[in-house]
Parts: structure tokens; C-alpha cells; sequence
């Protein structure tokens, strides 16, 4: 038995280039974390649902600006949360989406939203499945990751970031499942009882490290092939200045699907500007 299944959340920094990093996060299939995921599967919005989160977060800041009001400005845009059920256990598209759809009805109540505000709302969720490998007793199992816009009608929906709202989604999720697929979690017995929350934890900075050793190679990789690009301009080397740009753009657009620090943001930056955007056409 086990007291719910898992759910974890994290609000999303670095405003509008944060929500548009996850959405790419969330659709890579090369990325280092998905080295055992065998589909990508979108359930709810679109692109151009992360693209609305990331304007209308954009359009709060500004008028914060214009109004002059005291405090930060808003620098998290949006709510990640993550469901994840053990491996074994594989609900189809169909029934994921409507696990979905009950946990974000819960969470709609939590925050006592107007039937017009619901309308609204709901265009600001983003719903993307991940199959993992199902071999093995090691590793997460099926999980869902879900986008949801902080800013709503000229308003920030701080609840979003209380732990009484994980507690709902925890409850909603539990439901959901047993709903929809009859898996109950007070019947399942986890493979390490009594280790689980510390394996947990010992995987993330596993998974954490290995990441932050893949930015470092990519960074390092991506400033030889700048080097080696300039030196061809300077010799008028037009193919091996072709072969570099080449290189470049799939540096920049791997890249844009880590997790950057923001002093690993502003050199990428940087280098774009050397180079020049026009040329990248990123």
C-alpha cells in the first residue's frame, strides 16, 4: 500500500523563455532525461498553448511595469506538475486524458474559478504524455506532464504554488485513476517499500548530474564550433564555413531543450549575437 501515487510540481522561472524551454523539454525525444522513453505522446493544447501562457505572463509583467506597482516583477509564468503511476501499469492516451481532465476540474474547484474564468483557464493547459520502458524495477514508470498558466484575467492564481493545491491534485489523482483504469494505490505494493523516497532522491541528483555534464560537453562543444567558424571566415573557407553553421544550428537547438542556468542562457545569447541570428535562423 502506498499513501498516493506520485506527484510532484515546480513552479516554471525565467518567465516567458522558461514555459518555451519546457515545452521543448516536454516534445524532445533527445534529451538526456528521455534515454527511456519510448513515446511522446500530447494529450492537451498545443505549442501554441505554451506560446498563450508565455504571452499573457508576458502582458501582466508589462502592465506591472506600466502601473508602477511595488513588489517583484513576475518571473514564473506557469505551474509544472507531473503525474506519474509505477511502471507495469499503462493506461491508454484515452484514459490519461480523461485522468487529466478530472484532476484539472479538482484543481478548478480548489481555486473557486467563475464558469467564465473556467473557459479561460482551460486554454492555458498543457497536457504531454511520456510511455516509459516498462523492463525492469529500476526507473519511473508512465508519467504525465502538465503546464498550467499562473496568470489568469489580470490575476495571478497563487494558489497554484500552495501545498493545499498538491494535496487536492494528489486526492483528484488517486480518483482519477482508480476511475478510469481500476488501479487502486492502496492495493500496490512498491518494489522498495521501505527505500523508496531515498532511491527517489538518489535518482534525481543522479539524473540532475549526468544533465548538467551533457550541458557542460554541449556548451563546450558549441564554443569549438564557433571558433572553428570564425577561423573560416577569416581563411574564406566558404564550405568549411557552411559545414560549422550547420554544426552550430543543431548545437543551439539541442541546447534549447535543457535546462539552462542563467549564465548559461546569456553566453548562448551572446554567442548568437556574434554570430548572428539572420544567419542561425533560430
Amino acid at each position: 500500500m502506498i499513501k498516493n501515487w506520485t506527484v510532484t510540481t515546480e513552479p516554471i522561472k525565467n518567465g516567458a523563455d522558461g514555459v518555451m524551454t519546457t515545452e521543448r523539454y516536454l516534445l524532445s525525444e533527445r534529451h538526456s532525461n528521455h534515454k527511456q522513453t519510448e513515446a511522446i505522446i500530447p494529450l492537451i493544447g498545443t505549442i501554441k498553448t505554451s506560446q498563450r501562457i508565455a504571452l499573457v505572463g508576458e502582458q501582466f509583467r508589462l502592465n506591472q511595469h506600466l502601473n508602477r506597482k511595488g513588489g517583484r516583477p513576475l518571473s514564473s509564468y506557469a505551474m509544472s506538475f507531473c503525474l506519474t503511476l509505477p511502471k507495469g501499469h499503462r493506461p491508454s492516451a484515452l484514459q490519461w486524458k480523461c485522468i487529466i481532465r478530472d484532476c484539472c476540474k479538482a484543481i478548478e474547484a480548489q481555486l473557486e474559478l467563475q464558469p467564465d474564468e473556467v473557459k479561460v483557464f482551460r486554454t492555458q493547459v498543457r497536457a504531454v504524455l511520456h510511455q516509459q520502458r516498462q523492463q525492469g524495477t529500476r526507473g519511473s514508470g508512465d508519467h504525465v506532464h502538465i503546464l498550467i498558466g499562473k496568470v489568469l484575467n489580470g490575476r495571478v492564481l497563487k494558489q497554484l504554488q500552495q501545498k493545499k493545491c498538491t494535496s487536492i491534485l494528489k486526492q483528484a489523482f488517486n480518483a482519477a485513476v482508480l476511475t478510469h483504469t481500476g488501479l487502486n494505490h492502496l492495493d500496490y505494493k512498491p518494489y522498495e517499500l521501505n527505500r523508496g523516497d531515498r532511491l527517489e532522491t538518489w535518482k534525481y541528483r543522479e539524473q540532475k548530474a549526468a544533465e548538467a555534464v551533457h550541458i557542460e560537453k554541449l556548451l563546450i562543444r558549441l564554443q569549438k564550433q564557433t571558433d572553428k567558424w570564425f577561423e573560416a571566415i577569416e581563411s574564406q573557407n566558404h564550405r568549411q564555413q557552411n559545414r560549422q553553421l550547420n554544426r552550430l544550428i543543431k548545437s543551439f537547438e539541442e541546447l534549447s531543450a535543457t535546462a539552462l542556468s542563467d549564465k548559461q542562457s546569456q553566453k548562448i545569447e551572446n554567442l548568437k549575437a556574434k554570430i548572428g541570428p539572420e544567419k542561425l535562423k533560430l
